[in-house]
C-alpha cells in the first residue's frame, strides 16, 4: 500500500484504502508565504521572469560571470595592448573600448570572447525556466544571458524554443510558447549583435531593438508578478526601463531570489533596488535560483497533479461509493522530476518529449481515476511508477484512442528505463481477447519476461489483474 498521507478512507468493509499525502517537512529554500504568492501567480497567468548571469553559472552549466569573461579577454589580450587595469573588471569598459577603436565585431566578438565558455548544460534552474515557458506557468521571461540554455534544454524534448530579439518577435511567438526575451541578444541567433557595452545604443540597429524591447516591455510587465532571478546590476538603459515600467509601484509583487546578502545587492545596484523595492509587495529570497527555481517548479507540479485527481474523484467516488476528503485528494511527495515525469504522462506523451499543459484537460478524468485506484493498492512508488508485488507500474492517459494507437506513440530511446506494465487510462482496447490474461498465464500480476518491454493494458483490464 502507498504511504502517501494521513487520512485515511476506508471502503469494502475495510478491506482496501486510500491514503491522502502530505509531504515530509523539508527545509525550504523559500518560505511558504512567497512560494504560495508565486503560485497563485502562476494560476492568475500574471508570473513574468526576470532572469540573468546567475541563472547559468550553478552546476553542471558553469558559465562564466561578466567579471570573469572581463578578465578572460583582458588577459588574452595583454599581449597585444595593455590596456588601464579598470578594464579588466569592467566588462562594460571593456567591450567599449573595441567599440570606439572599431575593432569590435572582428576582435572582440570574433576573436576574443570566449563563447565555448558561456555554453554548456542547462541546469536545473534553466529546466524550470523553460518548463514554465512551454507550460505557460509562467507569462513570459525576459533573459539578460546570451546563452542558448533554457533553448537548449526545451530542444532535448522536442520544442524549438525560440528566442525573441525585439519586441515584435516576442509577440510573433508567443502562439507557440510563452515569450523567452532575449534583450540583451543571444549568441546564437545574431551574434555580431550581442549587447556588451552601453556605447552600442548609439547605434541605429542596436537601438532601434532596444525600443522594441523597450516598448514591449512597457505593454507586458505593468501589473505583474516579477521574478527576478540571478539578475542585479545598474546597467544603464535597463535600470531606465525598469524604472519607466515599473516606477510608482505599478507590479503585483516583486520577488527577488539571490544568495547575497540584500544590503550587499542594494550597495552593488542602488538604482534596481530603489525600482524594485518599491513594489508594494517585495520580498529578498537569500538562495541560488537553481534551489528555489526547482521548489517553485515542484510546487506547480503538485497542484497540477491534486488538480489531476481532481478530475478523477467523482468517478473514484462512483466507482467505490466512498467521499472524498474535504480538500481533495494530495499529492504524493516525490521529487521534481518524478512529479515532471507524471505530468507528462498524463498529458499522454513519451518521455523525450516536453510537458505542455498549464492544468489537465477534461479528458484525463480516467487518468486521475487510475492513479487514485492505483493509490490505494500500491506497495510505493518508484520515481513517478508505482510498485506492486515486485512490478513497476506506469499509469499514461489514452482518453478516446486506441490502445495500440497510443504505445506505439510512446517510442522511446532504447536506453530508457521500462515499466513492467503500463496503464492506458480511457484508451480501448481493439482486439480484446477471450480472456483478460493470456493463455498459459498464472492469475495475477504476469511479470514481463526479461529484455522485453513494457507490457500495456487498459483501465478496465487493470481493475481486473491488480485488483484495484
Amino acid at each position: 500500500m502507498v504511504r502517501v498521507g494521513a487520512v485515511t478512507i476506508s471502503m469494502n468493509g475495510g478491506r482496501s484504502h486510500l491514503l491522502c499525502s502530505h509531504s515530509r517537512k523539508r527545509q525550504l529554500p523559500i518560505s511558504p508565504p512567497i512560494l504560495q504568492r508565486v503560485l497563485d501567480s502562476i494560476e492568475a497567468q500574471n508570473l513574468v521572469l526576470l532572469c540573468g548571469a546567475g541563472l547559468s553559472i550553478p552546476d553542471p552549466s558553469k558559465l562564466m560571470s561578466a567579471v570573469a569573461v572581463a578578465r578572460q579577454i583582458y588577459d588574452d589580450y595583454a599581449a597585444t595592448q595593455v590596456l588601464p587595469a579598470a578594464l579588466r573588471e569592467d566588462i562594460d569598459q571593456l567591450a567599449g573600448h573595441f567599440l570606439a577603436s572599431n575593432q569590435f565585431e572582428p576582435l572582440f566578438i570574433n576573436r576574443l570572447v570566449p563563447w565555448n565558455d558561456l555554453t554548456g548544460q542547462p541546469n536545473e534552474g534553466h529546466a524550470a525556466v523553460g518548463d514554465f515557458l512551454l507550460s505557460r506557468a509562467a507569462r513570459a521571461a525576459l533573459s539578460a544571458n546570451f546563452d542558448p540554455m533554457v533553448e537548449q534544454w526545451s530542444s532535448q524534448r522536442k520544442v524549438q524554443l525560440r528566442g525573441a530579439l525585439d519586441g515584435t518577435q516576442a509577440t510573433a511567438y508567443a502562439d507557440s510558447t510563452s515569450p523567452l526575451l532575449k534583450f540583451h541578444g543571444c549568441m546564437n541567433l545574431d551574434r555580431a549583435r550581442t549587447l556588451w557595452t552601453q556605447g552600442q545604443l548609439a547605434l541605429a540597429d542596436i537601438n532601434e531593438r532596444v525600443e522594441s524591447c523597450k516598448n514591449w516591455m512597457g505593454l507586458n510587465l505593468p501589473h505583474r508578478d516579477l521574478l527576478v532571478v540571478g539578475f542585479w546590476t545598474d546597467w544603464g538603459y535597463f535600470n531606465d526601463v525598469l524604472a519607466a515600467v515599473l516606477g510608482g509601484g505599478a507590479t503585483n509583487s516583486i520577488t527577488v531570489i539571490d544568495p547575497q546578502p540584500s544590503a550587499l545587492l542594494e550597495a552593488k545596484a542602488p538604482t534596481l533596488w530603489a525600482t524594485l523595492s518599491a513594489s508594494r509587495l517585495f520580498a529578498h529570497v537569500e538562495a541560488s535560483g537553481n534551489e528555489v527555481l526547482p521548489e517553485i517548479r515542484r510546487a506547480y507540479s503538485k497542484v497540477w497533479t491534486r488538480k489531476l485527481y481532481s478530475l478523477g474523484a467523482p468517478l473514484y467516488q462512483a466507482e467505490k461509493g466512498i467521499a472524498a476528503p474535504a480538500g481533495g485528494f494530495d499529492a504524493p511527495d516525490l521529487d521534481v522530476e518524478a512529479f515532471y515525469d507524471l505530468r507528462r504522462d498524463s498529458e499522454g506523451v513519451p518521455m523525450n518529449r516536453a510537458a505542455r499543459q498549464k492544468s489537465p484537460g477534461l479528458s484525463a478524468a480516467q487518468t486521475g481515476l487510475a492513479h487514485l485506484l492505483m493509490n490505494a493498492v500500491a506497495d510505493g512508488w518508484k520515481g513517478s511508477w508505482y510498485t506492486k508485488a515486485g512490478q513497476t507500474i506506469r499509469v499514461v492517459h489514452g482518453a478516446g484512442e486506441g490502445l495500440t494507437t497510443v504505445e506505439d506513440r510512446f517510442t522511446e530511446p532504447p536506453t530508457a528505463p521500462k515499466a513492467d506494465i503500463v496503464i492506458c487510462a480511457g484508451a480501448m482496447d481493439q482486439g480484446v481477447p477471450g480472456s483478460i490474461m493470456g493463455k498459459g498465464s498464472p492469475a495475477g500480476i504476469v511479470r514481463s519476461k526479461a529484455g522485453a518491454g513494457s507490457r500495456w493494458i487498459t483501465l478496465e483490464a487493470a481493475k481486473v489483474e491488480l485488483a484495484l
